[in-house]
């Protein structure tokens, strides 16, 4: 990625990709951005841009600002200074609503608890789904449910309710945030995981 600077060093125009540009009267083809070396670029204007996400946070838990782009003569990011660059930096993220919000004509906008059951409760119904022709069979012809499949479906619904406890039980972002965030080895999040079917 690169950046166009004015006179005052104001970043005027980033690019994501090589781009055939204008400096002057000149007209410089798509491949200086590849093949020409920092130093050369500086002499049109143009820089590499450096991003740091220090600030960026998991989208489906925050709301990030807009990357805004600045020049810098000199700059440290993550322990590592750079020089003539353009930095891409975002703001502080704002936490997403942990509990449902009501606007003021009524209308109910389900929080990140709210979202996060019905996934799980859709989860847990895409489970059992396959194996209610079991239930219905007992309730037609009175053939018991195989203990092992009967076991099993209840510890679904029993892994759900456990689930719905701990999304409630969250008070902040971050905690919920960590719920559904895999750690150990193997990887596994905190939240109640369902249990396999029998085999």
């Amino acid at each position: 990625m690169w950046a166009s600077i004015d006179s005052d060093n104001n970043v005027t125009k980033v690019y994501t990709r090589p781009t055939a540009i204008t400096y002057g009267d000149v007209n410089y083809p798509q491949n200086v951005m590849s093949s020409w070396t920092n130093d050369e670029l500086a002499t049109i204007k143009v820089y590499p841009v450096v991003e740091d996400s220090t600030n960026y946070e998991d989208p489906s838990y925050y709301i990030n600002t807009n990357e805004t782009f600045t020049y810098y003569d000199s700059v440290a990011i993550n322990g590592i200074t750079y020089t003539n660059t353009v930095v891409g930096a975002y703001g502080t993220a704002t936490p997403m609503a942990l509990n449902d919000t009501t606007d003021a004509d009524g209308t109910v906008t389900p929080g990140l608890k709210s979202n996060a059951i019905t996934v799980q409760n859709q989860q847990a119904y895409g489970l059992l789904e396959p194996s209610d022709w079991y239930v219905v069979r007992k309730s037609e012809n009175g053939t018991a449910i195989p203990t092992d499949w009967d076991n099993w479906r209840e510890s679904i619904r029993t892994t759900y309710q456990q689930q719905v406890v701990a999304i409630n039980a969250c008070t902040t972002v971050p905690e919920f945030q960590a719920l559904f965030t895999p750690v150990g080895d193997p990887p596994v999040a905190p939240l109640p995981q369902f249990p396999p079917s029998p085999s």
